[in-house]
């Protein structure tokens, strides 16, 4: 497995506490999102130059030694409590899911910006990511599937799946489960 570097173009800005321009670049680009304005893509393009896209990062035990996140505690409070008020101003959900599911999208519009490459290659999905150093980001290289390991590997989750949901199923267990299980016989899938 190997690792592809990407180099974050350099912010002065590691923490969006108290950043009052970043705060309103964010407040002003969520309420033209949700309001269905275009000027959301201006005001994003705003916050890119005063936060970096790793400072909407939760900064968990694991982000923050990956580097992943250099947000602190407090700037990621602070993050949160403004997009819960947005979406709570919006009439919106605004669950604690709801608030993540939001941070996340302003990391995603941040990568989109500062590291188009590197979005490109990981949909913004930090597992992919292995580590940030001075600004490189390594990514993860998958291992390309062929179509026979694929459809095998599929077929091995559809049956992971019917016996998880067993109880679900009730009745139509057993023949769902045997139909999987022939599928394994006729294709020579090891079980």
């Amino acid at each position: 497995m190997g690792f592809a570097p990407y180099i974050l173009k350099g912010y002065n800005m590691s923490n969006v506490l108290n950043n009052v321009l970043a705060l309103a670049s964010i407040k002003e680009a969520w309420y033209a999102k949700l309001n269905g304005e275009t000027k959301f893509e201006t005001h994003v393009d705003s916050v890119s130059k005063h936060m970096r896209w790793t400072d909407a990062v939760a900064p968990t035990k694991n982000n923050l030694e990956s580097g992943k996140s250099t947000a602190t505690k407090e700037g990621y409070d602070e993050l949160k409590a403004l997009f819960g008020d947005i979406l709570k101003t919006k009439k919106r959900a605004h669950e604690s899911t709801d608030i993540g599911s939001t941070i996340a999208d302003l990391k995603d519009a941040l990568m989109r910006r500062q590291a188009p490459k590197l979005f490109a290659d990981t949909g913004g999905k930090l597992n992919k990511i292995t580590q940030v150093t001075d600004g490189k980001a390594e990514v993860k290289k998958a291992d390309k599937l062929t179509s026979i390991q694929m459809r095998d590997q599929l077929i091995n989750n559809l049956k992971n799946w019917v016996e998880k949901n067993e109880s679900e199923l009730g009745k139509n267990y057993k023949p769902t489960r045997k139909a999987v299980l022939t599928v394994f016989d006729t294709l020579s899938i090891k079980r």
